[in-house]
């Protein structure tokens, strides 16, 4: 017989707790309080099932919104044309890059894709916004053009083919993004680069249907991951049409008694509902928090020692650091913008891009569209192809909406510029004194923030010699 002086102590028959007092019948959950911790449970676990999801909600909705509004279907692209209209709704979109975007699904089998020679940027992600591969200057044949083999996970058969780069997804849906880049001044040169792109299934290679081109230029469309239980829908359609990934299992099984669950309908019933739409507004809420209080959040946000701009891109485009994936890094880039590759974000000179972004101006307040206030840019921005600056609504992180219908200045723009080759930006809802040529309109009632482009970054981006001051509030 073993004895012990120590005693055991017996559970309490109540338990306080954050959700409430929690009572037991020896030591066992009343009815009402297991009910309420599994309530519990699953709404913590549907919080960062939001969390984790919205990049992959965040390319469907992309998908869904342009097949519905406009018509845009798998192999179609939709072309910016003329520009991204700032009426329409684009995580930081801007109007002074000519964009296209395609869909495509390889589930049916592989796809190829033709990039034409010149000055094109742009890359292919799966629906979870990780980098498959980029294409054009910062791809495998740099401004030269080339043909892509995308093969679809499991695909069985030669994997090399002569005269194309070939890649392995992960996953079915993929999302890819090209930007024609102007060249001296000429828009219809840059147009007809991505018009020249081509996006088709490998079992057509020989005699391949010309793709459609859709313009998107002036679609007041809104492609940003929706509220309520559309945003639930949307996921369950991406996890039903898609593998799930081995670092995904436990995901799967936390939105199993919610009622999303690979290979069956999402008809959640009274309870989940309840659940999944509290937990969505807490959820965004938190990504909310995430993406603008990311400097505290993050180690490495600042971009220039001792302001407020931040590097906007803090996560890698695979998502992983050495121990851990990146979740909040990806959440907090995701929650505001799309699109991840290793040519997006870069940290040393070559083709891609750089961006930055401030949410404070000089003083460490918000910035305030009925307020005015001046960014000075000095000389020689560090840009080999050319930067640009546009202002998001803190609301819907699109490209403020305003009565010019313009959010953006570039260096394609014909500025005022002071005597040393610096010049001058005024965000403000008048141009008061400022150049008008020198101004971006602001919208009182509503708060923004400016984000600075560097496209092609040179060397001075990084290694001190070139920094972007605070915005000064007027």
């Amino acid at each position: 017989m073993i004895h012990s002086d120590r005693t055991i102590p017996a559970l309490p028959d109540t338990v306080d707790s954050r959700i409430g007092p929690l009572h037991y019948d020896v030591g066992c959950p009343t009815p009402d309080t297991s009910q309420r911790l599994f309530d519990e449970m699953d709404f913590q676990r549907a919080v960062q099932a939001y969390l984790w999801a919205y990049p992959a909600v965040s390319f469907e909705s992309i998908r869904l919104v342009a097949k519905d509004d406009l018509g845009i279907d798998a192999f179609d692209l939709g072309i910016a044309d003329n520009f991204v209209d700032p009426k329409s709704l684009w995580l930081t979109a801007n109007d002074t890059t000519i964009y296209a975007f395609v869909n495509f699904d390889v589930s049916r089998g592989p796809v190829v894709i033709e990039i034409p020679p010149g000055a094109i940027v742009g890359l292919v992600d799966d629906f979870w916004q990780k980098s498959l591969v980029d294409v054009g200057l910062p791809g495998p044949y740099a401004g030269d053009g080339g043909k892509f083999l995308v093969l679809p996970p499991g695909h069985e058969g030669d994997e090399v083919h002569e005269g194309y780069y070939t890649v392995r997804a992960h996953m079915h849906d993929h999302n890819m993004l090209v930007r024609g880049i102007i060249v001296d001044g000429d828009v219809p040169d840059a147009v007809q680069r991505i018009r020249n792109v081509k996006v088709y299934p490998w079992s057509d290679r020989e005699a391949p249907t010309p793709n459609r081109f859709v313009s998107i230029s002036g679609a007041p469309i809104d492609t940003r991951p929706p509220g309520g239980m559309e945003f639930w829908k949307r996921l369950s359609r991406v996890i039903d049409n898609n593998p799930v990934q081995e670092h995904d299992r436990f995901h799967m099984a936390m939105l199993k008694p919610l009622g999303i669950e690979k290979g069956k309908p999402f008809r959640p019933d009274d309870r989940q509902t309840r659940i999944l739409e509290e937990a969505l507004e807490l959820g965004d809420a938190m990504a909310r928090n995430v993406m603008y209080e990311n400097s505290s959040r993050i180690s490495g946000a600042t971009a220039f020692p001792g302001t407020q701009w931040d590097w906007v891109i803090l996560v890698r485009p695979d998502q992983e650091a050495e121990h851990y994936s990146q979740l909040d890094e990806r959440l907090q880039y995701t929650y505001g913008a799309i699109y991840l590759s290793p040519g997006i974000g870069r940290m040393e000179p070559g083709p891609g891009a750089t961006y930055i972004q401030a949410f404070k101006d000089r003083d460490g307040n918000h910035f305030d569209g009925g307020r005015s206030y001046r960014l000075h840019i000095p000389a020689n921005p560090p840009a080999a192809a050319f930067w640009s600056l546009t202002l998001y609504d803190t609301a819907t992180r699109s490209m403020v909406q305003n009565a010019t219908n313009d959010a953006a200045r570039s260096g394609y723009d014909d500025l005022a510029v002071n005597a040393d080759g610096s010049l001058d930006l005024f965000l403000a809802p008048e141009p008061a004194d400022s150049p008008e040529t020198n101004w971006i309109q602001t919208v009182p009632g509503r708060g923004f923030y400016p984000m600075f482009r560097l496209y092609s970054p040179t060397a001075p981006a990084f290694d001190g010699t070139w920094a972007l001051p605070d915005v000064d509030p007027a």
